[in-house]
């Protein structure tokens, strides 16, 4: 326990005793309320900041094994790693795997060896366990059943494709190819919370089944979204174009045209001194011809055939033998022919014919129309007064002459081309300066603006968080305690004071305590009796 204070016969304390020390909750209670907040702050930033680098370190040891698994997948993994006695870690709802970081890559090696993860279907493992009796539509059925596996799992594989599934439809063949099926595939994915495949993608999903089948066409893949809607590939550009790329490409036609007659002009009159502006109207159909050209006049044998006969005169008897003698049939019996001689001749030509294709192209220029606005000549009188003058009649045909042939205009596509001659009004420079200096002021004194707020959020980092500490870290308050010839020369002052004043100011209580204490001390025997008697009445 501490010491009490002793109080001398004056009743008024010694102050040259050493001051009491206090303990650290005492200070605390001393403390401002701004000083408290503060260094509760402090010490709730440093908590955190502690528990975060802790947690931290008890999870810095680990990486991720595998992300996005099936629930079939991710119950398979685990059961495995149960058995091999490795720690892991599950996130995401259990769809991905954390293990120990010097763990990571033998892992991964060793459920690669062990088929695992398969992505929810089955690949070509399914041949690592045959049995003889299996027949060829079982086999054939397990191939099917393996491409397709294989093929999902390659599309799963994909950044924004969470699962896949495909299907195949496998003809079998036909001895004539009349009466061959085409292969067909549908492929359908399940995208990623907020990702989804762009034109590209779908185009390289379609080639990948399609290659990995033969006699699969792209056009006969169908690959269609968890929501059941179709994917589609785009088309190349060269064979379907949209407005918006029609548009451009005839806007930078367009400008092309300018910018070369603009250059001329500017070579020939002077800068800001003329203006051009076309229009040009582009044929965007495409067009494919198939031409047969046939030429009689210079036919080529394609075969010829040449036949010959002749004949002359015979003489036929009868046929030797019994029938021949009788009946008087004479030995000597025949018949003359005259001679006779036959030729033909077959000649088959075949006439020569050129087959062409022709392909237009697309966005071919089919008509233009040309627009030249050039500024008036000017001249100053002898008062000083600025005279517009126009462009004489040959001048602006050379001018239009020029741009024409600048642009190749034809007058048989039906080209159009109009020269004025008009003067030019500049607006005034310092709208243009206001304008330029509006839009640019923003971003030049931006850099600026960023250090300005880096030196207000300095400040009141200081003033409100590093001031406070640094005044807590000080140290116990020291108080300052008045000496005796202080105390004497404020009491002569307040003596002083008393006189002067025309009404005294009532005792304070402080003031009675001071007396009533020292009368205590002066004369004791009065005060004991009162207590003794206060004691036995009570």
């Amino acid at each position: 326990m501490e010491a009490e204070q002793q109080i001398p016969a004056d009743g008024i304390p010694d102050t040259t005793q050493k001051p009491v020390k206090k303990n650290v909750i005492q200070l605390v209670r001393d403390w401002p309320l701004s000083r408290k907040i503060a260094t509760g702050a402090v010490i709730l930033i440093s908590i955190i900041l502690f528990a975060i680098l802790i947690i931290q370190a008890r999870i810095a040891d680990q990486q991720l094994l595998y992300a996005n698994l099936s629930e079939k997948d991710a119950a398979s993994v685990v059961s495995w790693l149960k058995a091999q006695r490795i720690n892991y870690t599950l996130k995401n709802g259990g769809r991905n795997i954390w293990v120990p970081a010097d763990k990571i890559y033998e892992t991964r090696l060793d459920l690669a060896a062990n088929g695992l993860p398969n992505g929810g279907s089955v690949g070509f493992e399914v041949f690592d366990n045959q049995s003889f009796a299996l027949t060829d539509y079982v086999q054939k059925v397990n191939y099917t059943r393996a491409l397709q596996g294989e093929l999902a799992r390659t599309i799963t594989s994909l950044d924004p494709v969470e699962s896949t599934r495909v299907h195949l439809a496998l003809p079998e063949k036909r001895l004539f190819k009349a009466q061959q099926k085409k292969a067909t595939a549908s492929v359908i994915v399940t995208l990623l919370a907020g990702r989804t495949l762009d034109t590209e993608q779908v185009k390289g999903i379609l080639h990948l089944v399609s290659g990995s089948i033969t006699g699969l066409e792209p056009e006969n893949v169908k690959v269609i979204d968890s929501n059941g809607m179709v994917l589609e590939a785009e088309e190349s550009k060269k064979d379907q174009l949209l407005s918006v790329d029609m548009l451009a490409f005839q806007q930078e036609v367009e400008h092309r045209m300018e910018m070369r007659a603009q250059d001329l002009l500017d070579k020939t009159m002077g800068k800001n001194k003329a203006m051009v502006r076309v229009t040009a109207a582009l044929d965007f159909s495409k067009v494919e011809k198939t031409e047969e050209l046939y030429d009689a006049e210079e036919p080529v044998i394609r075969s010829e055939q040449i036949e010959s006969q002749s004949s002359g005169t015979q003489t036929t008897g009868g046929i030797p033998g019994v029938q021949s003698n009788l009946q008087g049939n004479s030995g000597e019996a025949g018949s003359n022919i005259p001679p006779s001689n036959r030729n033909s001749r077959i000649t088959n030509y075949e006439i020569s014919k050129t087959i062409s294709r022709i392909v237009n192209p697309i966005g071919t220029v089919t008509q233009l129309s040309v627009s030249v606005l050039v500024a008036d000549k000017t001249e100053t009188d002898e008062e000083g007064n600025v005279k517009n003058i126009p462009l004489t009649v040959d001048e602006l045909n050379s001018i239009e002459n020029m741009v024409s042939a600048a642009l190749g205009l034809s007058t048989q596509r039906g080209d159009q081309i109009n020269v004025l001659s008009m003067p030019f009004i500049d607006p005034p420079e310092g709208v243009l300066e206001q304008e330029s200096l509006a839009s640019k002021s923003l971003y030049q004194y931006l850099p600026f603006i960023k250090l300005g707020l880096v030196f207000v959020g300095a400040l009141l980092l200081y003033f409100f968080l590093v001031r406070p500490v640094i005044k807590t870290m000080k140290g116990e308050v020291t108080e300052h305690y008045k000496t005796v010839e202080e105390l004497e020369k404020e009491q002569k002052l307040e003596a002083q004071q008393g006189e002067e004043e025309i009404i005294e100011a009532p005792p304070t209580i402080e003031d009675e305590i001071v007396k009533i204490r020292r009368d205590v001390m002066q004369n004791q025997v009065p005060t004991a009796h009162i207590i003794k008697n206060w004691i036995h009445e009570g």
